[in-house]
């Protein structure tokens, strides 16, 4: 008895046997392990791999090359309202969390902090534009030495204003512009007053138009031209609905020549003007010394509209003016995005030269369309109104001048760009994605702009929360787990294999 069992525990496949489940055990042990301390790692380190469609947790190409050249003394500090473990727990927090994160990690002058508002209230009193009221446990706090920008949560992504579906995350393009707003000198945006203008008097009752270039990294201010001088610095001045004449030579301040120099001097012009914006002989004057004549009609379309009455608009997108790089890109996407013009005013291009290439004989500006009606378009002049007698469809509803100068063999540009519609920048279709509106905006916002601010910072849409990878990836993957895991367990295999032959 005694001596099997001893032959037993001798026997060589009892030796094999325990040598694989002891082989086994290791393995296993192994695995728990170095998952235990990569999970570890990874969660102090944030390691991750981004397989989301729209890359929703890694910076953009375009992100790191306008922070590459900020320098290091300009310290910024993203600073959430309350302490980690509770912002984590909500999944809105947590990805405007995870976001700064990766600012954190990519730019040395970059460092997130938190805030806990609960029990230190007196924190934030130096962050509050108004009262302490208006920042909450979900509020973040972008700050320098010197200044800072507050932001809600919910500014962190856009909603669909009228179904409040959360789109997009726009974490990206708060972050960015915030920091280089608080690390450079923000190019200057006008809003006019003193004619009625669609401007508001405070934060709460901006137009969108206002908001979408604060957005932009702009630093968004008024002026009256009638008592106030243009800063050198500024890059546009926007003229959003006026109900008023500007001042021309016979009054006692000439606004519409301050205009004229400011132009000159390399700044451009807005315009948003509609069906009832009254007669402004100075400022229409104005604009057709830029080539754009401003129609006394509206336009209506019953076959490319959204509303019964026809003046909803479906815009045309033309492709070989010269205002048609605006849209450029857009329509190289496989669905191109609506444009919306509400309630329109046609525009009439008074300078011709070979179809599409407008210009005035005498300088060097060129006039072109970067909107227009479909054929099927009408016009209806206003009641005791004329128009040019070659106004007919394809009407423009929006136009864009531009004057080349050079400075030091450097060219440079000045932009006159006119809207026929104010709605244009209604916020129902400046922040609804399926509409491009603001992408036009944003381009125009680009080639009128000769400072750093990001124009060509994208949402990364929440259309599908599922995880989603290239074909390309997909195919790594599979091969990872089809291919090489087999290898490696045959090549462990053949080891063992050796080792009972020497056994």
């Amino acid at each position: 008895m005694k001596n099997s069992k001893k032959s037993f525990f001798n026997n060589k496949k009892f030796k094999y046997g325990a040598t694989a489940v002891a082989f086994t055990c290791v393995c296993i042990a192994f695995v728990i392990i170095f998952n235990v301390m990569f999970s570890a790692l990874a969660n102090k380190f944030l390691w991750s791999i981004d397989m989301t469609s729209t890359q929703l947790f890694t910076l953009s190409d375009a992100t790191r090359e306008l922070l590459k050249d900020v320098k290091s003394d300009k310290k910024i500090t993203i600073n959430f309202c309350e302490p980690l473990d509770k912002l984590m727990q909500n999944s809105s927090q947590n990805l405007v969390y995870q976001c700064a994160k990766e600012y954190e990690k990519a730019f040395d002058f970059i460092e997130v902090k938190y805030i806990d508002i609960i029990t230190d209230p007196t924190a934030i009193e130096k962050f509050a534009t108004t009262s302490n009221s208006k920042i909450k446990t979900t509020s973040v706090v972008v700050t320098s030495d010197t200044d800072f920008r507050t932001y809600t949560l919910e500014s962190f992504f856009a909603v669909n204003s009228e179904t409040n579906e959360v789109l997009a995350f726009d974490g990206e393009i708060k972050f960015t512009t915030a920091i280089l707003q608080l690390v450079t000198d923000s190019p200057i945006a006008y809003f006019s007053v003193g004619h009625g203008e669609a401007t508001g008097t405070d934060e709460n009752t901006r137009p969108a138009l206002w908001n979408l270039f604060k957005e932009a990294g702009y630093d968004v201010r008024t002026i009256d031209l009638s008592k106030e001088e243009f800063d050198e610095e500024a890059q546009v001045l926007i003229i959003n609905d006026p109900q008023k004449d500007f001042q021309g030579f016979k009054s006692a301040v000439n606004e519409i020549e301050k205009i004229q120099n400011y132009i000159e001097k390399l700044g451009n012009l807005m315009v948003f003007i509609d069906p009832e914006t009254p007669d402004l002989p100075e400022l229409e004057a104005l604009l057709e010394e830029w080539g754009i004549k401003v129609e006394d009609a509206v336009i209506k379309d019953f076959e490319h509209s959204y509303d019964t009455e026809g003046v909803k608009l479906d815009a045309f997108y033309p492709s070989t003016t010269t205002g048609s790089k605006l849209h450029e890109k857009l329509r190289e996407l496989d669905s191109l995005p609506k444009s919306v013009v509400n309630y329109a005013r046609p525009l009439s291009i008074i300078w011709k030269k070979d179809g599409s290439q407008i210009t005035d004989s005498t300088s060097a500006r060129e006039a072109s369309a970067v909107l227009t009606s479909y054929d099927s378009a009408k016009h209806f002049p206003f009641a005791n109104a004329e128009v040019s007698s070659s106004l007919k469809a394809p009407y423009n509803l929006m136009t864009i001048t531009c004057e080349q100068k050079y400075i030091n063999n450097q060219p440079y540009e000045s932009y006159v760009m006119v809207i026929g519609s104010t709605d244009f920048a209604n916020n129902d279709y400046l922040h609804n994605k399926a509409y491009s509106n603001s992408d036009i905006l944003y381009a125009a916002m680009r080639a009128m702009g000769r400072e750093t601010v990001p124009h060509n910072l994208e949402s990364k849409y929440l259309e599908n929360e599922a995880l989603t990878i290239t074909k390309e990836v997909a195919n790594n993957w599979t091969l990872a787990v089809t291919i090489i895991a087999p290898i490696i367990v045959f090549a462990v295999g053949i080891v063992i294999q050796i080792r009972r032959k020497h056994l």
